[in-house]
């Protein structure tokens, strides 16, 4: 990416400068934590979903133009990493997963058909949906690592396949040296109410700001409007 903006900026006769504002490693798999976890899910069952969850869905689901199916009722298939990377979100808890063995999962919050980070999606966060899919998930959560804790043989399963995943690898970040995050000064009522101080130790405040200094050749003789 950078390698190209360089070149567009030599072939317009201007100039780029970058900066690094997040970088993060892929998430390692733990197959002997997923297996765990997502046999708890099969045990304690789908998120239990009320009337009026459902109600809400079909709702948003008629909206969309989606047939109005509701809210999920299973609990998904373990299936293994696709082999070739077909995209996806971007998460810090891949650099966790590098350091200590690391699992994670979902509930279904979303109707049937809907997408995330959507307005639809967003609309079950408070609502309904959104309740029931995070005691679910808490459900989930506290049933593995109770596993964990009264099955040793569990946690050496999970902790022996993260040694042998991470042998030979050293994780280091991906950020530069140096690195500071983008950062936007929050308003003065909220440093009073949470005690903060302005800007934090480890930001160069304020900013450089980027303005444009070039000069562009002549475009040509100008011409009278055409009548």
């Amino acid at each position: 990416m950078i390698a190209v903006s360089e070149a567009a900026a030599k072939a317009s006769r201007t100039t780029v400068r970058h900066r690094v504002t997040s970088a993060c490693w892929n998430q390692l798999p733990a197959k002997a934590f997923a297996e765990l976890l997502h046999a708890n899910m099969r045990e304690i069952g789908p998120p239990r979903f009320s009337s009026e969850a459902h109600e809400l869905a079909k709702e948003l689901q008629e909206s969309l133009g989606l047939p109005q199916k509701g809210m999920h009722d299973k609990v998904g298939e373990l299936t293994p990493p696709n082999p070739v990377f077909m995209g996806g979100g971007s998460t810090d808890v891949a650099d966790i997963s590098w350091n200590v063995p690391t699992v994670s999962m979902g509930a279904a919050l979303a109707p049937i058909g809907t997408k995330m980070h959507t307005w639809s999606t967003a609309a079950c966060a408070a609502a309904a949906p959104g309740q029931a899919a995070v005691i679910a998930a808490a459900k989930y959560l506290a049933a593995t690592a109770v596993d964990l804790i009264t099955q040793p043989e569990r946690l050496k399963a999970v902790k022996d396949e993260f040694k042998e995943r991470t042998k030979g690898v050293s994780w280091k970040t991906a950020l530069p040296d140096g690195y500071e995050p983008p950062m936007y000064e929050p308003p003065a009522w909220f440093l009073k109410k949470t005690g903060q101080k302005w800007p934090p130790s480890n930001i160069t405040w304020p900013p450089e700001r980027v303005v444009s200094q070039e000069k562009f050749s002549s475009l040509g003789p100008e011409l009278e409007p055409q009548k």
